[in-house]
């Protein structure tokens, strides 16, 4: 999968400053992790942090950001390099190009070229520390609340990592995905089904619906019939380009294996299959379990939630534990008045009680969850950095 980029933004026109840094914060596969104005800074930087691209705004004076693009091109050929200028003449273009440059953006900055010239050096060069990570809920009974959990767990790893966290809809009939959060989409999944041309990341990110929360959405279908177009190979591609424009994806997926459903379990880094302490509910789990390993998915990545456990039914999680044969991942309490009211009223639980108990549970399983990726993904050992500023770089 892609990642997130880890990005620097060279800059020695202060009144520019403001306009650069909101358009490449728009980007929610860019991390902006500092702007500097000199060579110096540039080099402190390189060598304090994981850089993987750097914005170099050419104004006022480009030919002497073009001698830094080519001293940073030379000494580090693994870094992306984008420039961007008001001035648009051959000349303009060729010299930052020809010093080392991927790509060249004009100002004024329209988004859409901006997300199409970093998806395009990502795709070719880039390489990240941060992986991104699809998390896909479903069900093994009807009524287990896997779509409240999908919704308030994105929220909550949205919080988390303060960033957004997207969330898919693939109950394609009737998901009730906006409806948690009070929202009536511009756009769905079908409008992604219905526009012309390959389908790119500039074309997904305009149909996403931003949520304050943290949470950017992609619904179902407005029509129960317009379900009919959303095919396996539309859904795989949609969920392509958001873990590749989102460092974390969270999907609702309807309780059922179907070739729909399968696209979305076999891109998943974790399955979360959501049961309650009732005897169809368990064994279902136990059901979905043994068909998702033989599509192929490694049991580690299949993990089973429980929902409304309140430690009075007559089975436990040890029932869950010795019929799956798996050691329950996460419990969520039983608060089904509070949790319905919150459905009702189109709010998440973090917005009406903080302290709630369900809301601290799926909190937990948040951070659960970030802290896993966060392990397996190893920190490379930076190289020494030599060549470019090398004397600054050795202090």
């Amino acid at each position: 999968m892609s990642n997130i980029l880890h990005a620097c933004l060279y800059n020695t026109e202060a009144d520019a400053s403001d306009e650069l840094q909101s358009q490449i914060k728009g980007l929610n596969f860019i991390r902006l992790v500092k702007e500097v104005a000199t060579p110096d800074a540039l080099a402190a930087i390189l060598h304090e942090c994981t850089i993987n691209l750097i914005f170099f705004h050419l104004d006022p004076n480009p030919d002497a950001v073009v001698d830094v693009i080519d001293q940073v091109s030379t000494r580090y050929p693994a870094l992306a390099l984008i420039a961007i200028s008001h001035l648009s003449g051959p000349d303009a273009i060729l010299g930052p190009m020809r010093a080392g440059c991927d790509q060249f953006v004009c100002e004024p900055i329209d988004a859409n070229d901006l997300a199409t010239a970093v998806g395009r050096v990502a795709s070719r060069r880039l390489l990240s520390n941060t992986k991104s990570r699809c998390i896909c809920v479903t069900s093994a009974s009807g009524g287990a609340g896997a779509t409240s959990i999908a919704c308030n767990l994105a929220l909550e790893i949205g919080s988390v990592v303060e960033r957004e966290c997207a969330l898919l809809d693939l109950d394609l009939q009737f998901g009730d995905v906006a409806l948690n959060f009070d929202c009536e989409p511009r756009y769905n999944i079908f409008d992604l089904a219905e526009s012309s041309g390959d389908l790119d990341r500039a074309i997904l990110q305009s149909t996403m619906t931003s949520l304050p929360c943290k949470v950017s959405l992609l619904t179902r279908p407005e029509l129960v019939e317009q379900q009919e177009a959303i095919t396996p190979d539309l859904i795989h591609r949609v969920i392509e380009l958001l873990t590749s424009t989102y460092e974390n994806v969270v999907v609702d997926v309807p309780g059922h294996l179907d070739a729909r459903t399968a696209s979305a379990f076999g891109q998943a880094d974790l399955i979360l299959i959501v049961c309650q302490l009732i005897v169809p509910s368990i064994r279902n789990a136990k059901r979905f379990y043994e068909a998702l390993k033989r599509m192929g998915v490694p049991e580690d990545r299949i993990q089973v939630v429980v929902n409304r456990g309140d430690g009075k039914s007559r089975l436990s999680e040890k029932d869950i534990e010795e019929t799956v044969r798996k050691p329950v991942y996460s419990t969520v309490p039983n608060d089904y008045e509070f949790v319905a009211r919150s459905i009702d009223f189109g709010k998440p639980i973090a917005s009406l009680d903080q302290n709630n108990a369900v809301r601290s549970a799926i909190r937990k399983l948040a951070r659960k969850i970030v802290t896993e990726a966060s392990a397996a993904t190893k920190e490379p050992v930076a190289e020494p950095r030599k060549g470019f500023l090398s004397r600054l770089l050795a202090k």
